[in-house]
């Protein structure tokens, strides 16, 4: 089928790009350092509780950091924009084959998806294995916390793709990292407002989680990697601590959060579709 060739193209293209390699590399080392920095908080601490406390609160710093990493990638990872293949010639000589255009976004999309949860698999199995190994701590549901992790990076691909269809790869990167960005200052608006009981700004943060809805679903990730127990994760995260959630994501936001992730993908294959090539 088409779409699986153009999944395997993407694939072989963000392969043959030296950021994707570099990339994973420099993940690699991040995941070094953190294992010696778990060593070393492992040498010297003998306390069971302040081990549990620390090999979470460390876990929660390493996977926030991740959460930064990860945006990063989905809008590298597609590689050029459509708009700037359109441009180029490129797409002109794809299309004149019997081939959707559809299938052309699906595959792309599906290619960089397949990137983004390898990557997602192997930086928290990084994360957790030696802090879980060296100090002890090991999340209690860190499969959910890596599909929300990975479903905050499909929001940013899907937008990379529908800016892309008519923007050029540069502008069409930028523009979703800047509304991702837009999440995070709408999250720590929302904490603000909760920890301060002001309601409008409670209420302008959930209106932003609609927008984009990648800062929620960190938070949601976060719950998942803190302990069970509401006083150990209440020091593992920290006093009034606004990017850490002591509660899970709400099932509605979850389900707006996946079909936000397909809707904006149509929107962009329509786009796409309309265009004139």
């Amino acid at each position: 089928m088409p779409i699986w060739i153009f999944t395997r193209l993407t694939l072989n293209e963000a392969l043959r790009n030296r950021l994707i390699p570099l990339a994973f590399g420099l993940t690699m080392v991040y995941i070094g350092l953190l294992a010696w920095g778990s060593s070393k908080i492992a040498e010297n601490l003998r306390d069971p509780l302040q081990s549990v406390i620390s090999g979470a609160g460390l876990e929660q710093a390493a996977f926030f950091l991740g959460s930064l990493m990860l945006p990063l990638l989905a809008v590298f990872v597609p590689g050029h924009s459509v708009q700037q293949e359109s441009e180029n010639g490129l797409l002109q000589a794809i299309l004149t084959k019997p081939v959707r255009r559809l299938d052309v976004v699906a595959g792309r999309w599906m290619g960089s998806a397949a990137l983004l949860a390898l990557w997602v698999a192997l930086f928290s199995a990084g994360v957790i294995l030696p802090i879980g190994w060296e100090i002890g701590y090991y999340p209690p549901h860190p499969i959910r916390a890596g599909e929300l992790l990975l479903l905050q990076g499909l929001v940013v691909l899907s937008l990379r793709l529908l800016f892309g269809s008519f923007l050029g790869t540069l502008a069409s990167g930028i523009v979703p990292l800047l509304i991702y960005g837009l999440g995070r200052i709408g999250g720590l608006v929302e904490a603000i407002g909760k920890a301060l009981n002001i309601s409008s700004m409670v209420n302008g943060g959930i209106a932003t989680s609609l927008l984009i809805p990648t800062d929620v679903l960190w938070r949601g990730a976060s719950y998942y990697l803190l302990p069970e127990l509401t006083g150990l994760a209440s020091q593992a995260a920290g006093p009034n601590n606004p990017f850490v959630s002591l509660a899970p994501l709400a099932t509605p936001m979850l389900v707006w959060s996946v079909l936000y992730v397909v809707v904006i993908f149509f929107v962009g294959a329509r786009v796409f579709s309309l265009r004139d090539i």
